[in-house]
């Protein structure tokens, strides 16, 4: 996923920096996806604007790699985030390396299994690898870092880019940070959606979190 690249040079240089004995304490907090994306087009976060994703609840439909249907997928919402954050500034004891961060950890064939019945769409590994996306749909909703000639090359990118990093378990985000916190209680994903899809708009606007 070529737009995380600057996290992974900040990542080399932390490294880099602790390579003979521990400089500085650092965590790298790995949430998973927003959950708060398979609300699109309703906003549920106050900092986290409504994008697409290869799973698209609003039209029932979703994008999965052929064969590798039960690929893991760990989605967090932005206020669990930002709760473990805050924690985790607070908290007196030593920061985890991998500072992970698991709402949910659960399956595409999951997630699609959640609600009224989606249209799958599948697509090839090599065709996935080659940059080539075959699909009937793609994501319309704009970034507003990307610039509209760049809309199109970026959605591809973009479905590309989460496609073949879930097959590689990318997704797969530790609990390495949440267990520091026993106590506290990850939004599960089916109440999260159904306060946001049996109602739609009424019930997404009485679940909207100030963060």
């Amino acid at each position: 996923m070529p737009w995380y690249t600057g996290k992974e040079k900040v990542r080399e240089y932390l490294e880099k920096v602790n390579k003979n004995g521990k400089v500085i304490e650092y965590t790298l907090f790995q949430p998973g996806l927003s959950l708060d994306y398979l609300a699109t087009p309703y906003q549920t976060a106050k900092h986290v604007a409504p994008l697409d994703s290869v799973i698209d609840y609003q039209n029932r439909r979703a994008i999965v790699v052929d064969g590798h249907e039960d690929a893991i997928m760990t989605l967090t919402t932005a206020a669990d985030l930002a709760a473990i954050v805050a924690r985790a500034v607070d908290h007196e004891g030593e920061w985890p390396k991998i500072g992970g961060i698991r709402g949910n950890r659960l399956t595409f064939s999951r997630i699609i299994e959640i609600g009224r019945p989606f249209t799958i769409e599948r697509v090839k590994l090599e065709d996935l690898e080659a940059g080539h996306l075959k699909t009937s749909w793609t994501l319309d909703k704009r970034h507003k870092a990307v610039s509209e000639d760049q809309v199109a090359s970026f959605a591809t990118m973009v479905s590309i880019g989460i496609l073949l990093s879930s097959v590689k378990g990318a997704w797969d985000a530790s609990d390495g940070l949440s267990q520091l916190f026993p106590d506290y209680k990850f939004a599960e994903i089916e109440d999260f959606l159904t306060k946001v899809w049996d109602g739609e708009a009424i019930i997404a606007m009485l679940c909207y979190v100030t963060i």
